[in-house]
């Protein structure tokens, strides 16, 4: 007796990797900071960011993710330490992106280090994006998560307006023939 075995189907392939893009300017030509955050959808981010200043003729700025461990100690040894953690995971972050920045022209490096409680394969705080894209005068950041907290620049500014006081029918029909006399139907009971 023969057993034949069917045919296996291929295995499903993971879905490519999603990238972000956010502008912080009103221009959508501008300088391109490139997050990564060590996951497989660095390689998209990094030829999404190539792409983007290859059609705009600005520089790429890299910016590797890293967590913040803890606080600053007075220690000076721990200090040290805790630098040279945070440079050597922004250098095994960024040496397999460079290349492909590099296809586009000139790019620079440098680091977000991300608050402790922050998960950067789920999502970013866009304050901190927000900073490091001014300093690095940059317009545009491609990121492979979405950023929360303000949703845009402009919204940070605004303050939601205060809730007055709840008027009744009976006060805000009063309120309505106050206005319109001329003054407040509220004085006129005095």
């Amino acid at each position: 007796m023969t057993t034949i075995q069917a045919p296996q189907p291929a295995a499903p392939s993971p879905a490519p990797p999603e990238v972000h893009v956010h502008r912080f300017s009103p221009r959508a030509d501008g300088s391109v900071l490139a997050l990564f955050t060590g996951s497989r959808a660095d390689q998209a981010v990094a030829a999404h960011a190539a792409d983007l200043a290859a059609r705009t003729d600005h520089p790429v700025t890299a910016a590797a993710v890293v967590v913040r461990s803890t606080g600053f100690s007075i220690n000076a040894l721990l200090h040290h330490a805790r630098s040279r953690r945070i440079h050597a995971e922004t250098d095994a972050i960024l040496a397999p992106v460079l290349p492909v920045i590099a296809r586009a022209g000139p790019a620079r490096t440098t680091t977000l280090v991300a608050p402790a409680h922050i998960n950067p394969y789920r999502s970013l705080p866009v304050d901190r994006v927000e900073r490091l894209a001014e300093r690095a005068g940059t317009e545009v950041a491609v990121s492979p998560v979405t950023l929360t907290g303000y949703t845009s620049p402009i919204a940070r500014h605004l303050r939601p307006a205060a809730a007055g006081p709840r008027l009744t029918a009976d006060r805000a029909d009063r309120s309505r023939r106050g206005a319109l006399l001329g003054g407040s139907a509220e004085q006129g009971r005095s």
